[in-house]
């Protein structure tokens, strides 16, 4: 099935993100357009500057758009008060760190229960659904183990754990292996992978092309602007790949 505007889970169209520093506007994002279908798994893809991060947290709801339109799962973000944005956040997205957030006093299982309790679910449920995370990433018999009894590895699987918790329909990773070895960061991202051979719509964040060409789709972002996709978005249409080479080059260039 073709996927269309209609069911895509991020439509943006035309964006636009300024910010005011003192008596001069500096665009960031430059009438940015972008879609990400069920099933997809699309790497933002750019060295410092390039307006990536900003791109992460204006599609993750932490910063809001000047101009132009972003529909998270059916709804225009633009506009939307902090309480609003911050439930959009508990609910439509799971968010993966480089740097794991995790609470170093608290047990792993705990760490998965935090955007549980925020969510208001009873004791019970909380702890049922941050067990089922755990064992989904491979944790099952670390649960009750805190950050430093865990290696970088293991906390950015509490971490991504903490993220699939409550189930969201979008999984946001933010340079995930940035903070890993490269055996440890290859793990993750194998499971970064799997997720997504399961189901999960994943939007990831890199400056490293390595870690992009693991993506099903790779927007290559430049000045503020999204000047390439390569790669093809399997789950609703192919598009045909660049020749071995360009994908690279496209990120050597911006």
């Amino acid at each position: 099935m073709i996927g269309t505007k209609q069911d895509a889970l991020i439509e943006i169209t035309q964006l636009v993100k300024q910010y005011v520093m003192g008596r001069e506007t500096v665009t960031v994002l430059k009438g940015v357009s972008l879609s990400v279908y069920p099933g997809d798994f699309v790497a933002i893809v750019g060295p410092s500057g390039s307006g990536k991060s900003t791109m992460m947290n204006v599609i993750g709801c932490l910063d809001t758009p000047t101009d132009g339109s972003y529909k998270l799962d059916g709804t225009e973000v633009r506009g939307l008060s902090d309480n609003k944005l911050a439930d959009i956040r508990n609910k439509k997205i799971g968010f993966i760190f480089q740097g794991f957030h995790l609470l170093p006093k608290l047990t792993a299982l705990e760490n998965c229960e935090l955007p549980l309790i925020y969510r208001g679910l009873p004791a019970k449920q909380r702890r049922e659904m941050a067990m089922t995370a755990l064992e989904q990433v491979g944790l099952g018999e670390r649960v009750h183990h805190r950050p430093s009894e865990l290696s970088g590895g293991q906390q950015q699987r509490v971490a991504i754990a903490r993220a699939l918790a409550t189930n969201p329909p979008i999984l946001l990773a933010d340079e995930p292996t940035g903070a890993l070895d490269m055996k440890t960061g290859q793990e993750v991202l194998s499971l970064i992978e799997e997720l997504n051979r399961k189901g999960h719509t994943i939007v990831l964040i890199t400056h490293d092309m390595d870690v992009a060409k693991r993506a099903g789709r790779t927007v290559v972002m430049r000045d503020g602007e999204l000047t390439e996709t390569v790669g093809r978005r399997e789950t609703h249409e192919a598009q045909p790949r660049l020749p071995d080479g360009v994908q690279e080059r496209l990120v050597e260039q911006a």
